[in-house]
């Protein structure tokens, strides 16, 4: 049985190590940010005395889960973008980035709400300078992003 237990283990790691490919690192950040947030939001909840309600839970589990596919997504499209230009042929002069782009705006999100949780946990925890920075920059994400559909 434990044998069994050792392969399984073996072949899901090996199956994770081949799907994320050069993703590991962004995807260790992720899921580290996802439950480093979930975390600090119980503790924030038993902390501040605010009860988190069924419906509120429900819902900060589809967006982890939006997170996730949403990275995925991002994975999906580096492996397909490339294989489609090859259809074509034109080849991309550099490595399609849009798995790596969503994964380091999924963990800034996820290290604001983390910022935000140790704060309201205690307020000397974390300079507010940081969060400061890190609303700006996915602000400033935010906004490019909407620059360029305006244009």
């Amino acid at each position: 049985m434990e044998d069994i237990k050792k392969l399984l283990f073996s072949c899901i790691m090996g199956f994770l190590a081949m799907i994320t490919k050069q993703y590991t690192v962004i995807f260790t950040l992720v899921c580290i940010g996802i439950v480093l947030d979930c975390i600090t939001g119980l503790i924030k909840s038993k902390v501040t005395g605010i009860a988190i309600t069924s419906k509120k839970g429900v819902r900060g589990f589809w967006k982890k889960t939006g997170f996730i596919f949403s990275f995925a997504f991002g994975i999906f499209l580096d492996s397909f973008i490339p294989m489609l230009l090859d259809i074509i042929n034109i080849e991309l002069p550099f490595s399609s980035p849009f798995g790596l782009i969503i994964g380091v705006y999924i963990t800034l999100n996820e290290s604001i709400s983390i910022s935000e949780n140790l704060i309201a946990i205690n307020p000397e925890s974390v300079p507010k300078w940081i969060v400061s920075l890190l609303k700006n920059t996915a602000g400033n994400i935010n906004k490019n992003k909407s620059n360029d559909k305006e244009e």
